[in-house]
């Protein structure tokens, strides 16, 4: 029933965010994409925070006894898959900073690609701790809202 909430939670999340940015017809400039970065950003910063979580529920004992072989694959389980989150993300960052007007939809294509990738990776990492799921699903709210926003752009004539 948890999983379920989570799910209906997370979906009236990206819906509010869809209805957020749906209409607005936003011309391909430097300020489009420093709205991409920076949502690409936040969800890089939660999860940074997800990172921090990560390793403070291992320490604290939540994931098994520390050192143990079973809070040790836990651990490396969350950190491996935001890591592969992250690097996803980074290069999104890095495809929307070369964003032009010329190559506006392979770009958003591209970028949009990258941050579905990192999300993911993200909603396939099972695991049975609360607080961390909490802290991932922040993280692919986020991302779904760089999405939300990346698709919005259009291009100025």
């Amino acid at each position: 029933m948890k999983r379920s909430n989570q799910t209906r939670h997370l979906a009236i999340l990206l819906t509010v965010s869809l209805i957020a940015y749906s209409g607005y017809g936003f011309a391909c400039s430097v300020s489009d994409v420093s709205r991409v970065k920076k949502k690409v950003a936040d969800a890089a910063a939660i999860l940074n925070t997800a990172a921090k979580s990560n390793r403070s529920l291992y320490q604290s004992g939540l994931y098994g006894a520390t050192g143990s072989p079973e809070a040790i694959a836990k651990r490396q389980k969350v950190a491996t898959a935001i890591h592969q989150a992250n690097e996803y993300l980074s290069l999104a960052v890095e495809r929307a900073a070369n964003l032009q007007p010329s190559d506006l939809e392979v770009g958003k294509a591209n970028i949009v690609s990258l941050l579905q990738q990192a999300t993911s990776v993200l909603a396939a990492l099972n695991i049975d701790n609360e607080n961390i799921r909490a802290v991932i699903t922040s993280a692919v709210t986020a991302i779904n809202a760089a999405v939300t926003l990346t698709l919005a752009i259009k291009g100025g004539k």
